[in-house]
């Protein structure tokens, strides 16, 4: 009875360690350096943008060195691009600076704007304090708490703001229209070739109702950006319940680290014959109405067992390279391994292109190494 106490302590202490080292893994990352024309994901991202290349990055901290680059679609904390851009360009996040010239339209939402560069395209911004000095070649709406302009707007120009600054040899060659609770002091100086309309706001009414067209862009990059993280969440959630059972099944783990260290290839080629097999089953499931629920169970099992796959690979690989016997390695040791592993792991996978082949080649090693420890279980158990 004691035993069976200390060993559900030893459990919960385990996963609580395991938890806490994977999110000191994610806090310390290594700053995610990378060619563009893809997908980021991470903490600290550096990115250069060249040649029409396209980027879409979830993050905290982004840096993004754009030269002649495509489309941007960035969702971080802290945003800073800078260069040149043949795309589009929207940013949501919390401190934002572009500079640069942007050859299309630009959407940023965050709480300080600042943009100082030229814009092909039709300009919309959104934040607390925004800042905006360059050309506009477009229509150009923003609304913020406090909005200063220094430029040139080619087309209409559409402010909503509390505090509203605009240097005096800006030039409106289109129509200037004002919301806020005060109208602007205009200065000697500003050229608008247009008309200029005040319409009183208290900026609380301008939120209700209808959302307003300057916001849509960047909604739907938070919109993408949440779905994102909650994944990201789920992902790491997943490594964590995985990683702390595997550890836990000392038996079974054994078996597995022994199967990749002494048969990796033969377990990749195990892995294969684990997947296919079990989509094979399920499609034959699916013919029958009896087995449907059976098809759509083992369809709801195919992302845990490549989850299951991974995490096996991250504890196994470092003894297939070391060449050490894991029934030798105490629960600490494993513990620190895994921890060593995964993070290795991550830096080999976040390489374009032989990242994702790894990640296939150690994600079906993980998986057929656990299926034949599974199934040598049973049949020693039979036996």
């Amino acid at each position: 009875m004691r035993n069976t106490r200390y060993r559900g302590l030893g459990g919960a202490i385990t996963t609580t360690v395991l938890a806490v080292l994977l999110t000191l893994l994610l806090m310390i990352q290594l700053p995610a350096s990378a060619h563009a024309d893809e997908n980021r994901i991470g903490f600290d991202i550096n990115v250069v943008a060249e040649n029409g290349d396209d980027i879409s990055i979830l993050g905290a901290d982004v840096f993004v060195e754009a030269r002649d680059a495509g489309d941007i679609s960035i969702a971080a904390g802290d945003v800073t691009v800078e260069g040149s851009t043949r795309g589009e360009v929207s940013i949501a996040g919390g401190d934002i600076e572009i500079r640069g010239t942007i050859g299309n339209d630009l959407s940023v939402a965050g709480g300080d704007v600042t943009i100082e560069t030229d814009v092909d395209g039709e300009v919309s911004l959104a934040g607390g304090d925004v800042t905006f000095i360059g050309t506009s070649a477009g229509e150009a709406n923003i609304v913020g708490g406090s909005v200063t302009l220094d430029g040139t707007f080619e087309r209409d120009l559409n402010v909503a703001a509390e505090h509203f600054e605009i240097a005096p040899g800006s030039v409106i060659n289109g129509d200037f229209e004002f919301k806020g609770p005060n109208e602007p002091v205009l200065p000697d100086g500003l050229t608008i070739a247009g008309a200029y309309t005040y319409e009183y706001s208290d900026l609380d009414a301008y939120f209700e109702g209808d959302i307003p067209e300057v916001l849509l862009p960047v909604i739907a990059i938070a919109g993408v950006a949440g779905v994102a993280a909650f994944f990201m969440f789920m992902l790491f959630a997943g490594l964590v319940g995985a990683g702390a059972l595997l550890l836990l099944m000392t038996g079974v783990t054994a078996r597995t680290i022994d199967g990749i260290r002494q048969r990796p290839f033969s377990s990749i080629g195990m892995g294969v014959v684990v997947l296919a097999g079990l989509m094979a089953i399920a499609v034959l499931l699916c013919i029958t109405i009896i087995g449907l629920p059976l098809a759509f169970m083992i369809f709801w099992l195919y992302p845990i067992l490549i989850l299951m796959g991974f995490i096996v690979a991250v504890l196994g690989i470092p003894y297939l390279v070391l060449r050490r016997d894991p029934r030798k390695t105490g629960a600490a040791a494993k513990l620190g391994i895994f921890f060593v592993s995964l993070l290795l792991l991550l830096v080999l996978f976040s390489i374009p292109g032989i990242g994702q082949l790894l990640f296939v080649l150690f994600m079906l090693m993980g998986v057929g190494a656990f299926g034949a420890a599974v199934l040598g279980r049973r049949n020693a158990q039979a036996a």
